[in-house]
């Protein structure tokens, strides 16, 4: 047996500090030995290449954090208990794992083995927090997809070790594949994810339209994505995200300007409402788009006001 090369403390504080909310412990009368690597892949997501044995891992006792994680487990004598439903090996290659770290949760491994896991913040594959407990047991519906991804993360965990600095290329494949496989565990279509994505930027948008920092950087970063993913994701629509978070900006200003109770506005007051700094750029986009300036609007929909 190798001698163990990093404290178990220091592995789970460095797992909590990456973003993998776990305690790892000793399994008793069984000798400890355990490595763990970790990359930040960047928005949100790491990657874990860990190898030992026994061990057990469960719930960071800080618990209750929405993330989840995509383990490929080695086959060999181990147990992965969550949700009153045990996962054990029944093949001779890895097998899949999903771990929800809002609920308890117990891995043990009693031979020598390896894992390798990408961790995740929940909305970035757009899935419910009722729904995870049915994509955990049915993870393996799909062998190809299950066997794929299998092989995406043993390949990205041995590209992090030698060539890390293409890892950030990597991460939106990577994420997109986890979220095609547990959405594909739900029975709904590899599609279905974009379309749930998109649904919650425009969610995301509309609650924030009177932000002046509203931009492709903020909506990418509350999804927990990449600029470059989100364009792509938007890109479905037919038209920018910046276009649109505009024509949204202008809807309600329009709205704001046809209710009377606003009439103690002014322009430059309804401008800074909804997200325009500068009232004369809101003048110019709002006559682009319906043709009439915001003031004579107002003026025509006051005069035809009883």
């Amino acid at each position: 047996m190798p001698p163990d090369p990093q404290p178990r403390l220091a592995q789970s504080s460095a797992l909590r500090e990456a973003g993998v909310p776990v305690s790892i412990h000793p399994l008793p009368g069984r000798d400890r030995w355990a490595r763990v690597r970790t990359w930040n892949l960047g928005c949100g997501a790491v990657l874990v290449d860990a190898a030992g044995t026994g061990v057990s891992v469960g719930r960071d006792r800080g618990g209750g954090v929405s993330r989840l994680t995509v383990a490929a487990v080695s086959p060999g004598d181990w147990t992965f208990t969550q949700y009153g439903h045990t996962v054990t090996p029944t093949r001779s290659e890895p097998t899949l794992i999903l771990i929800d770290h809002t609920a308890p949760h117990d891995f043990r491994r009693r031979d020598v083995g390896t894992a390798v896991s990408i961790t995740l913040d929940r909305t970035a594959v757009v899935i419910q927090p009722a729904d995870v407990p049915e994509a955990a047991r049915h993870l393996c519906d799909s062998p190809a997809l299950h066997d794929l991804i299998v092989c995406s993360l043993v390949d990205l965990a041995d590209i992090a070790a030698h060539s890390p600095s293409a890892l950030p290329a990597l991460v939106d494949p990577t994420v997109d594949l986890v979220r095609a496989l547990l959405l594909g565990s739900l029975g709904r279509r590899p599609d279905d994810p974009r379309a749930d994505l998109i649904d919650s930027i425009r969610t995301y948008i509309d609650a924030h339209l009177g932000e002046t920092e509203l931009g492709p950087t903020k909506v990418a970063a509350a999804h927990h994505i990449s600029v470059r993913h989100l364009h792509s994701v938007w890109s479905a629509t037919g038209t920018t995200l910046g276009e649109h978070i505009s024509r949204r900006r202008l809807d309600e200003a329009r709205d704001t300007l046809l209710d009377s109770r606003n009439r103690h506005l002014t322009i430059a007051a309804v401008a800074q409402r909804h997200g325009f700094v500068d009232a004369t750029h809101f003048t110019r986009r709002f006559r682009d788009a319906y043709g009439v300036t915001p003031g004579r609007l107002r003026r025509d929909r006051l005069a035809r006001a009883p």
